[in-house]
């Protein structure tokens, strides 16, 4: 099995010579292809082409969106349960509460198939959503539903009509402006292919991703949910196979797409992970994992921090939130959603993060692997719209630096291009007060 394609016997398609008419995209709105193609670029996501700046803002559950029963060959291994995430029932998904979300015209499968899944991306859409983040492969992992092989056990041969299907379902979330953020492995089988090595199967599972779906134009790579050992998974990924894994990806996937990491959720075990891959010039920045929501802006700030004294500048999104059991409870438990507006979204874009996803815990009803109705958390949706909206609409950010100390209390946050903006953000309704000495010039509170 050759891994290398550029070298070799020339084949005639090298050498064959023509023309053809590029037009302007007629699309328009959140489409990505009214956009062009989304990069890393400086801490945060930029459009190539535009140069206009992207804010993320969207699901992080069900990680295991794709173990969905209208694919083909999707079922369940074994429903087991581990302390610290999830635990899956016998079902797989189905997403029947959004068939009503499907709209005429809208793409389907195999006589009338994947409605409900086309439906709950137009649901999240609606929202102002646009990013959903979903495993690849958890063969070994919490779900035991996702794989892109003809079987669980076999790593050399693919199920060309389950990825036909799943390419179905991409094209229209990216027609609709979310963004794909594909997750390429779990902690738990991180080691499953070629011990942890960037080998032959490793090559194999990477190369077929990048051919059937890196042509999208919102797509990030995640190279694993909670990389690295850790107590319940200690035969994890080392420094050396990580480093591997991802310049495999930069240089094999012809359009860069940004490459991140997925963190455990506390210190030490992830800044022990993160310290030795600060100055890795291949990973374009951390999917964060927090436990404690309160500490979540500062582990933010710290490492934009440390990538950029380490000669990089990390795109820091905040992903997965704590605690772990808990974690975006639905409207029904957690009305106004008070800890996570304040600390993990308003908290994290304030201290120069590149976006916010929820994680729907595991011990509770619609977590991160049952979950089948994204309107659980609908007004949660819509307090994270609001954010994003004002990020968008009144700040440039990626000139901005979270200048936190300015104001007088340690529960607010602020932003700010000195001379010229500050947005601060306050948690109650009382008396604050920004220092601006030295600052000469007028401005106006909005």
């Amino acid at each position: 099995m050759r891994s290398n394609f550029k070298t070799g016997k020339i084949i005639d398609i090298s050498n064959t010579k023509g023309n053809f008419i590029v037009l302007e995209s007629d699309k328009e709105n959140n489409d990505f292809r009214a956009h062009g193609r989304l990069e890393a670029y400086k801490s945060y996501f930029k459009f190539r082409d535009t140069d206009n700046y992207w804010l993320k803002a969207g699901a992080n559950s069900p990680e295991n969106l794709l173990g969905y029963l209208d694919f083909d060959n999707t079922y369940r291994i074994k429903a087991e349960e581990r302390d610290g995430e999830a635990s899956a029932t016998e079902n797989i998904h189905t997403y029947t509460p959004h068939l009503k979300d499907w709209k005429t015209g809208n793409p389907t499968w195999k006589g009338g198939k994947g409605k409900s899944i086309i439906g709950a991306m137009n649901y999240l859409a609606s929202k102002g959503m646009n990013t959903s983040y979903f495993l690849t492969m958890n063969i070994l992992g919490d779900g035991k539903d996702v794989w892109p092989y003809l079987n669980a056990d076999d790593f050399t041969r693919f199920d060309v009509s389950k990825l036909a299907q799943w390419e179905i379902l991409f094209q229209h979330m990216q027609s609709k402006g979310i963004l794909l953020h594909m997750v390429l492995q779990e902690t738990e089988n991180e080691t499953m292919l070629d011990n942890g090595n960037t080998g032959v199967l490793r090559q194999l599972y990477i190369n077929e991703l990048i051919a059937r779906f890196s042509h999208h134009l919102g797509l990030v790579w995640n190279i694993g949910e909670e990389n690295g050992p850790a107590s319940w998974t200690p035969l994890g990924q080392n420094d050396l196979q990580r480093k591997a894994m991802i310049t495999y990806i930069k240089q094999n996937d012809p359009y860069k797409h940004p490459v991140l990491l997925h963190t455990h959720s506390e210190d030490p075990l992830r800044s022990d992970i993160l310290n030795d891959i600060l100055t890795f010039k291949d990973l374009d920045g951390l999917s964060l994992q927090q436990a404690e929501r309160e500490e979540a802006a500062t582990i933010v700030e710290t490492w934009k921090n440390n990538s950029k004294k380490s000669g990089n500048q990390w795109l820091i999104t905040m992903d997965e939130i704590g605690m772990w059991h808990t974690a975006a409870l639905t409207d029904a438990q957690d009305p106004n959603h008070n800890t996570l507006r304040r600390y993990a979204l308003w908290g994290t874009l304030m201290s120069g993060s590149a976006g916010v996803e929820w994680y729907f815990g595991a011990k509770h009803p619609h977590n991160d692997l049952t979950s089948e109705d994204w309107r659980q958390r609908d007004r949660l949706w819509e307090i994270t719209n609001y954010a994003k909206d004002f990020f968008n609409s009144h700040l440039h950010y990626w000139e901005m630096q979270p200048s936190h100390k300015l104001i007088n209390s340690e529960d607010a946050y602020c932003l700010s291009k000195p001379s010229e903006i500050y947005a601060v953000y306050v948690p109650k309704l009382r008396k604050y007060t920004i220092n601006l000495e030295g600052i000469k010039g007028k401005f106006s509170v909005e």
